[in-house]
This record gives structure tokens, sequence and C-alpha cells, in this order.
């Protein structure tokens, strides 16, 4: 970890072989044995063969957004810098302050639209080829993610109920 840290500290992409090695050796420890989730790894198709030769993955979910909808999402998120409490635009009815602390809200860097959609150009270059990964491998599940969220969580868990 430290080791990534010191990329990132330097606003660099840290390197598929420090990434694969973290992941290795997270699954490798006794918590995992009894299954794990991993999120936001592997988003790319070579990490996806990497991990391919070191785990055994039961399923692989899909939640499924349109671009519009993620803009929309992302951009109108606000956060409290001091609780930490997340709220949509839509729902603050005007309000600029966090319901729980008081704080004024902010929004994140990463969340203002030009940087949500280069994110968005990344994911179609780098990781949108995984859907294509996994399905050939009958290992893809898609979950509609534009329902609520509670429906969707509920998808999820649907979607995996077949796995180990």
């Amino acid at each position: 970890g430290l080791l990534a840290k010191s990329y990132t500290d330097k606003g660099q992409l840290v390197p598929d072989e420090v990434l694969i090695e973290m992941v290795r050796e997270r699954l490798s420890m006794v918590d995992c044995k009894g299954g794990y989730l991993l999120d936001g790894f592997p988003r790319t198709v070579p990490q996806a063969e990497a991990l391919a030769g070191f785990a055994d993955i039961d399923a692989v979910v899909d939640i499924d957004v349109s671009d519009e909808k993620l803009i929309d999402r992302l951009s109108g998120r606000r956060v409290c810098p001091s609780c930490g409490g997340t709220y949509h635009i839509s729902r603050l009815n005007g309000r600029t302050d966090c319901e729980r602390c008081g704080a004024t809200l902010i929004q994140r860097d990463d969340d203002k639209a030009e940087t949500v959609l280069s994110r968005l150009n990344v994911y179609h270059k780098q990781t949108a080829p995984l859907i294509e990964f996994y399905e050939q491998r009958g290992l893809l599940r898609r979950v509609d993610g534009a329902q609520p969220m509670e429906d969707c969580f509920a998808a999820i868990l649907e979607a995996l109920g077949g796995t180990k």
C-alpha cells in the first residue's frame, strides 16, 4: 500500500504490477478464505487476466447505467467536509448546508462534470472491455443501475444468489 501511495501522492497511476501484487497479497489473507468482494479491481483486461491466475472468480456484476445518468448523479452530488454526509442537489431543495451538522456542503473536484466526462472516457477505453471478457467466460451478471438504490441492491444480491 505504501508503494502505491508513493505513486498516487505524485499524481501518477499505480503500475499494474504493484496493484496486482497488492490484490494477490490481500486475497491470500485468512479473512478472504471464505470469500471476498472486489470493487474497482480489475479495471483492465490485463489486470483481469492476472487476477485469473491467482483467484477463482464466481461472478462479475455489471451495474449498467447510462453516461447521462452517471453525469447527473455525480455532478449533482454534494458532500459535507465535516461529517461526510452525502446529498444530491435534486433533494436539497435549495439548501447548501448539511442537515446533520450544519457545515456548508461542497462539490468534490472529481464530481465536477468535466472530470466525470474524463473518467467516463477512460472507463470506455480501458474498463468497458471487461464486460466482454467476463461475458465470454460466463461470469457476467448485469444489473440495471438506473433503478432506485434499494432495488439495485436487491438486484445485485439476486445476481449473486447462485454464487459460492
